[in-house]
């Protein structure tokens, strides 16, 4: 039997994981924000864990059966990779499961900001009837930058391309065949910053990126230009962005994470009306279905002897890495 811990954070999913997995797993649903008994007996026999969880060095021991924790997010910055490979534990990511959910989504901030549609929906529901066709504007012909391309931002590129868009990047690792598949450019951050009518931003938690999108980067923006946030809140800082597009630094921004969530009822960026603002909803019922489907291919394949796809990258160090390469390049708030 492979034993799989599932950990709460994915209660919801269960049900699905148990119906979706082969005969020979065991499924177990645990709380490691309460480790108790039950989860060291669990642990004792555990193969795989299933949740974005950072077991102790003991319960790494404890749990001497432990070969992967697998996550259903594109994330895994709870993790302590380092830790997990001194246990000789994998981790490993969704394999994408979100990345066309995450593009649409993107895209459809745009829409909603280039054609108005909050005011145009408003004065039909509210009044006066009124329409500001002549102040829209076509995504077609337009320069999206993409701040991170990896399967989200690759995902966006894609569809951005066929929507008529030029697709320009900025990323620590260079993607050489994304370049020549749907044509687009490599820019350093400045460059792309200053060049783009759209920044769309697709980044890990590191060190490197917290508050990236600053006073600094917003004032390297054009006047007339939109930014996208839906990867973390983490990268971001709310009060630069509100100052932003109160001054007329920017014209508008879509914002699907936040720095606390939910959005703090005093945040200032409820009341703008060039912000919109979703709840960290990006995913859809169809990434989740994947999530579970990838979660499982996974393990079957450990349990099968085989490598598992998306084994974490420690962006930390690849940053780190192409920084002493390029210092002249700047991803800190300073």
């Amino acid at each position: 039997m492979f034993n799989v811990i599932v950990n709460k954070e994915y209660e919801l999913l269960f049900e699905r994981l148990k119906a979706e997995a082969p005969d020979s797993f065991a499924m177990s649903l645990a709380d490691f924000s309460h480790p108790d008994e039950k989860l060291n007996v669990l642990l004792e026999k555990a193969d795989a864990i299933i949740g974005q969880v950072n077991p102790s060095d003991s319960q790494y021991e404890t749990a001497g059966r432990l070969r992967i924790i697998q996550t259903m997010s594109a994330g895994y910055d709870r993790i302590d990779l380092a830790k997990a490979k001194h246990h000789n534990v994998l981790v490993t990511s969704n394999n994408g499961a979100n990345a066309v959910s995450v593009a649409e989504h993107v895209l459809m901030q745009i829409f909603v900001l280039y054609r108005q549609l909050l005011f145009h929906h408003r004065s039909v529901t509210s009044g006066p009837w009124k329409n500001l066709k002549h102040t829209n504007k076509e995504l077609a012909g337009k320069t999206l930058g993409i701040f991170g391309l990896g399967r989200i931002g690759k995902a966006l590129a894609q569809r951005a391309v066929a929507l008529g868009v030029k697709v320009q990047y900025f990323d620590v690792v260079r993607q050489s065949e994304a370049e020549k598949e749907w044509g687009l450019k490599y820019l350093f951050p400045e460059e792309l910053l200053s060049s783009s009518d759209i920044i769309s931003y697709h980044l890990p938690k590191t060190s490197f990126t917290h508050h990236l999108i600053n006073r600094n980067s917003l004032r390297k923006m054009r006047p007339d230009a939109l930014l996208i946030n839906s990867s973390r809140g983490y990268i971001q800082d709310e009060n630069a962005i509100y100052e932003a597009l109160t001054s007329g630094q920017i014209s508008a921004a879509g914002l699907d994470v936040f720095e606390v969530e939910p959005l703090p009822e005093n945040s200032p960026l409820r009341k703008l009306e060039n912000v919109v603002l979703t709840p960290h909803s990006a995913p859809d019922n169809e990434s989740l279905i994947l999530a579970v489907r990838n979660a499982l291919d996974n393990l079957l394949r450990v349990s099968n002897g085989n490598e598992p796809q998306s084994i974490a990258v420690d962006h930390e160090e690849v940053t780190r890495q192409f920084l002493e390469r390029f210092p002249e390049v700047k991803l800190t708030a300073s």
